[in-house]
């Protein structure tokens, strides 16, 4: 039987887990170190310390924006954009401008209307990047309960865009360690997938 939600019956406990923030940010010279960053499968939850020969590439028009390191993109918030930019410059690090996936699996749960017709349009591009309809649905399904109680029980109230960080706070109170493992890689997979089509 699939689970139902209820507005505002998620509890204090989960909601502070809900809302956890992306941790604390310094920008070195030839370094970036992440203090409580909130993923613990992710390296900057035990390696603070991020060596500019690490990083693959920054995205700064991602919201937040994004270090990747190997398969792996490390959340970085915009109050950083300036620093960032500067020390990309600086260690020439290449920087792009990555599809915004999980913001396209994500639209449903938005606080404005999702049409037929927004769900078409969604899924031609989704598919673009070598998704099936099944997966999109199998992924909607997945994450449905959770992302209705992080953006409507927390009041945020999202209605332009919510990310891949976003389903990640969203799910980590719903799993235990093991499980939230797997969906952390399955979120990076999707997450740096590019157009097949």
């Amino acid at each position: 039987m699939k689970e139902k939600w209820t507005m505002f019956s998620t509890s204090k406990e989960e909601l502070e887990q809900l809302l956890v923030p992306l941790g604390t940010c310094f920008i070195g010279e030839d370094f970036i170190q992440v203090k409580n960053y909130p993923f613990e499968p992710s390296i900057a939850y035990n390696q603070t310390l991020i060596k500019k020969e690490d990083i693959v590439d920054f995205d700064y028009d991602a919201q937040p924006m994004t270090i990747r390191i190997k398969n792996e993109l490390i959340f970085i918030s915009v109050e950083h954009k300036e620093a960032l930019i500067h020390f990309a410059d600086k260690n020439k690090i290449k920087i792009v401008q990555r599809p915004a996936i999980w913001d396209l699996i994500l639209e449903p749960f938005l606080d404005t209307e999702f049409t037929e017709e927004s769900n078409k349009r969604v899924t031609r591009l989704l598919v673009k990047y070598g998704l099936t309809l099944e997966q999109i649905n199998q992924l909607r399904d997945e994450v449905e309960i959770q992302m209705l109680k992080y953006n409507f029980d927390t009041t945020l109230w999202e209605w332009c865009s919510l990310n891949a960080s976003d389903v990640l706070k969203a799910m980590r109170p719903k799993y235990n360690q093991i499980n939230f493992r797997i969906f952390y890689k399955k979120v990076m997979e999707i997450a740096l997938l590019s157009q097949t089509k």
